[in-house]
């Protein structure tokens, strides 16, 4: 599958970063369609059908999921709190990628809360302000 050998700022390769960030699901978009688009772009071009879009917003579902899963797993939160602009993507918190987790799920339902970030993409930002008081 594309994506999962691209190179991560860490220096490592796989890592989730570069499976389903923003950066990295706009190159996988242009690795289909040959066409640019920023991630928003992605997203309304998927809800307008275009199938490259469509499956750039797939991909984000299903790797999410398995991602997200392995957290579940290990933690077992109560709610997960999804920062970042991809935490904005309404298809995160649609039936899908509830179908998604559960297929990496060891609990045969999956309970935890997948939360919009209310403080948008500046919840970081916000965070190290208040660190410093």
């Amino acid at each position: 599958m594309r994506g999962e050998s691209a190179p991560c700022y860490c220096g490592r390769t796989g890592c989730v970063e570069t499976v389903i960030s923003g950066p990295a699901l706009e190159r996988f978009y242009r690795s289909c369609s040959r066409d640019s688009a920023d991630l928003p772009g992605i997203v309304q071009r998927a809800e307008h059908g275009e199938s490259a879009a469509v499956a750039t917003i797939e991909r984000l579902t299903s790797k999410f999921g398995e991602a997200i899963a392995a957290v579940i797993n290990i933690l077992d939160p109560d709610a997960i709190v999804i920062g970042g602009g991809v935490g904005n993507i309404e298809a995160l918190y649609q039936p899908a990628t509830r179908a998604a987790i559960q297929r990496h799920l060891f609990n045969p339902e999956c309970r935890t809360e997948l939360l919009r970030p209310r403080l948008g993409d500046s919840a970081g930002v916000f965070g190290a302000a208040l660190l410093t008081r």
